[in-house]
C-alpha cells in the first residue's frame, strides 16, 4: 500500500509541474491577447503585426504537447488510485476509527453530474470528466445540496484556492483537487453541473 501511495505522490508532483508549464505558456498567449485558435495572419495572409507570431506559435505547440503529457499522467493517477484502493485491507474500516472518509465516500449519494468539460480548463486539468457524478464539492454533499447556486457560491469563495471534491466514476469514488481560477474560457471551472 505504501508503494502505491508513494507512486501517487510522485505522479501528483509531475502533474503539478506540467500544470505550471502550461500556465507559463498560456501567459504568453494572454500577453498577446490570443487563445489557441485565432489566426496568426491578417486578412491579406501576412503575419499579424500586433502579436509575436513566433512566440505564440511556439507556445501553442508546447501547450498541445503538455496537454498530452497531462492526459497521460491523469490516466496514470487514475490507475494508481485504483491500485491504491485495491491494496487497502477490506476490514480496515473495523479497526477502531479507521473507517473515516473512505467509507463515507463509498456510500455517498451523488447530487450533480458534470458535463461539458472544456479542454485546458481548470476542471479538465484537475482530472474531471463529463459524466462524473459529484458526491462532495467542498462543504456540499447530497444532504445539504439545494441547487447549482450552492456550487457557484463555493466557487466564488475559493477562487485561486485548492478545493477538495469527490466524484463517482463508474463504481469508483475519486478524490479530486480543483482550483477555481481565471483561464482562457468562460467561468472559473470550464464545466457545467446538472442536478440529479
Amino acid at each position: 500500500m505504501e508503494e502505491h501511495k508513494q507512486r501517487l505522490v510522485q505522479l501528483d508532483a509531475t502533474k503539478r509541474q506540467i500544470e505550471r508549464k502550461i500556465a507559463a505558456e498560456k501567459a504568453i498567449l494572454d500577453a498577446n491577447n490570443v487563445g489557441m485558435d485565432e489566426p496568426l495572419v491578417d486578412s491579406e495572409g501576412f503575419p499579424r503585426s500586433d502579436i509575436d507570431v513566433y512566440k505564440v506559435r511556439h507556445a501553442r505547440h508546447n501547450i498541445i504537447c503538455l496537454m498530452n503529457d497531462h492526459k497521460a499522467v491523469m490516466r496514470d493517477i487514475e490507475d494508481g488510485l485504483h491500485r491504491f484502493h485495491g491494496s487497502i485491507p477490506v476490514d480496515r474500516g473495523n479497526r477502531g476509527g479507521g473507517s473515516g472518509l473512505a467509507d463515507n465516500l463509498e456510500t455517498a449519494k451523488p447530487f450533480a453530474v458534470i458535463t461539458d468539460v472544456e479542454e485546458g480548463s481548470p476542471a479538465q486539468l484537475a482530472g474531471l470528466k463529463s459524466d462524473d457524478r459529484v458526491v462532495k464539492f467542498g462543504s456540499i454533499n447530497s444532504g445539504n445540496f439545494k441547487s447549482v447556486n450552492d456550487i457557484a457560491a463555493v466557487v466564488r469563495h475559493t477562487v485561486g484556492k485548492p478545493l477538495n471534491i469527490s466524484v463517482r466514476r463508474r463504481s469508483d469514488v475519486l478524490p479530486i483537487v480543483l482550483t477555481p481560477k481565471l483561464w482562457a474560457g468562460k467561468g472559473m471551472l470550464g464545466c457545467k453541473f446538472n442536478p440529479l
